[in-house]
């Protein structure tokens, strides 16, 4: 995956870079409300390793792996509601065995259990994939000043 953004900040050998939102909300001309407040953010920081020495001010080229990407979606996306799912099922299933015809409420139950626990097992993931370095984008290239001038005035 590949992101264009401008350098804000440098800190030793990592940097914090500018990125302009990418949305298919953004050029909808309807005001729905399904993308909530994302219409009105145009940009976001991120803290990236910064390989090439690129200085304050400077257009860059961010890179990440796409199966990095492909395995953070996964994780983020399915893993919770397949939680939630699960924990539904075997808690009524529990229930049922238990308390007989009243089990519906030990499902429900059970579902924000699991939910709740795939969330908590997210975040520590999140941490320790913030340890490798597959999981950090880099800076890979500075863009030339003409390329600057045209796409990002």
């Amino acid at each position: 995956m590949e992101e264009e953004g401008l350098v804000v900040e440098n800190r030793g050998g990592r940097a914090v870079v500018e990125i302009k939102r990418q949305s298919a909300c953004k050029s909808c001309e309807h005001s729905c409300g399904l993308a909530g407040d994302s219409h009105e953010i145009e940009e976001i920081e991120v803290e990236v390793s910064n390989p090439i020495g690129a200085k304050k001010g400077e257009r860059v080229i961010l890179e990440m792996g796409d199966r990095q990407v492909y395995f953070a979606s996964i994780m983020i996306y399915l893993l919770p509601p397949i939680f939630m799912i699960l924990g539904y099922l075997l808690f009524m299933n529990a229930g049922e065995l238990l308390f007989g015809p009243q089990h519906e409420l030990l499902g429900i139950v059970g579902a924000l259990i699991l939910f709740c626990l795939s969330l908590a097992g997210l975040r520590k993931l999140d941490t320790r994939l913030k340890r490798n370095s597959k999981f950090d984008p880099k800076i890979t290239a500075r863009l030339d000043s003409e390329k600057n001038d045209r796409e990002f005035s």
